[in-house]
């Protein structure tokens, strides 16, 4: 059977065009010429090849970006197009400064950037609490030891012994010194030795020609006082005159340093910096303070209220006018340990140390007040000598 022309013939594909190969011939660039020639790159290839692995020429890293072979830090990125390095670090707000940044006297040394209105709110509460707290657990290990001994529970306080009591009487006050300053470094952010004074520390150097003045007019008006009552009464030595004496000289300067670090310390410059006028805040903080002192005592006899009031005045004008508490401390632990002197051959006056109920002072407080101001007079006419600053700021002093 014969096919019809282009029907039932199998169909032939049409080959396909050859294509020419590219080839690339790799050569060499030109070998150097003489000085002057042109190189002949007509047999070159561009891009030339890669250098060989071990080969390559050590380039500087760009710049901000690790050098080979190191990892990136964390937090590496490229914080804008075309230049790597470091993330920005973020921005920190600087703190409040603390301390005063222009001249301040004491009862307003907290009277700085950092100062807000609520702080004095609570520090002076947070003063009580911490001491009760304090007395409660010095109590408690006192009750502690006396049951393990064996004894008996006294069932009040007149059941111990006067000696014990006037012991702990100090130091529980004692405690109140490093608490206060403690306090006003967590709540105003000023170091310790900020609430000594304003020179940023305790002034040695006027505290003993202080405490000399202080303890000699002091020793003198006692003595005088006592001639003209008819004499010191009888002294008589004791089992325990020995340990009262040490007691007085190691426990009462430090009571009475912390009565000061407190009262014209923390709660004086407290109430002294919550008013922006600087005699407003002289004359509140005196006020509030003295008043404070005389409930502090907790004494029922107005002549001895009187006397606490009128202390606590002098030693807050001492404080103002020196730029510190080294006047009021000195004058103060004069007044004590002198007072105290006879108690350990005494152990009368011992028993009734801490009866303060009316009736038991009168007029002759007169004379104790008329002795605290010439005292404070001479403090101040040594402070004047001195050239003491009543103000100052730190933070621009630097």
């Amino acid at each position: 059977m014969v096919s019809e022309p282009g029907l039932n013939a199998p169909q032939s594909e049409p080959s396909p065009e050859p294509t020419p190969e590219l080839t690339a011939e790799v050569s060499a660039p030109p070998p150097p010429v003489a000085g002057g020639a042109v190189a002949d790159w007509s047999t070159s290839v561009w891009p030339p090849p890669p250098p060989a692995v071990g080969t390559e020429p050590w380039t500087e890293p760009p710049w901000g970006a690790p050098p080979p072979g190191v990892q990136p830090p964390p937090g590496y990125v490229q914080p804008y197009w075309g230049t790597p390095g470091m993330a920005p670090l973020p921005v920190v707000p600087a703190k409040a400064e603390p301390l005063p940044v222009e001249p301040r006297e004491y009862q307003q040394f907290y009277r700085a950037p950092a100062f807000r209105w609520w702080k004095p709110l609570l520090a002076i509460p947070l003063y009580m609490v911490t001491v009760a707290l304090v007395a409660i657990v010095v109590v408690i290990a006192l009750i502690i030891v006396v049951l393990a001994s064996g004894q008996q529970l006294p069932t009040s306080e007149t059941d111990y012994p006067p000696e014990v009591m006037f012991t702990l009487n100090n130091v529980l006050i004692a405690l109140g010194m490093p608490l206060a300053m403690l306090i006003s470094w967590w709540v105003y952010r000023q170091r310790p030795r900020w609430l000594s004074s304003i020179s940023g520390g305790f002034r040695w150097r006027i505290f003993w020609p202080f405490l000399g003045i202080a303890g000699v007019g002091i020793a003198l008006a006692t003595v005088a006082q006592a001639q003209l009552s008819g004499g010191f009464g009888e002294l008589t030595w004791t089992s325990t005159s020995l340990a009262l004496i040490l007691v007085i000289v190691f426990t009462t300067p430090f009571q009475c340093a912390a009565e000061e670090y407190a009262m014209r310390g923390l709660l004086f410059r407290s109430v002294g910096s919550w008013f922006g006028n600087r005699w407003v805040g002289l004359v509140v903080a005196i006020v509030v303070n003295s008043v404070a002192f005389m409930f502090l005592h907790g004494a029922g006899d107005p002549w001895l209220n009187a006397f606490y009031v009128v202390v606590g005045v002098t030693f807050s004008i001492l404080t103002w006018r020196t730029g510190g508490l080294e006047a009021a401390v000195a004058m103060h632990i004069a007044n004590n340990v002198i007072s105290e002197a006879l108690l350990p051959f005494q152990p009368d006056s011992l028993a009734h140390i801490f009866d303060r109920q009316a009736g038991v002072a009168g007029p002759e407080v007169l004379i104790q007040i008329g002795v605290t101001a010439l005292v404070a007079g001479l403090l101040l006419w040594q402070s004047s000598r001195l050239g003491l600053r009543r103000a100052t700021a730190p933070v621009a002093a630097k």
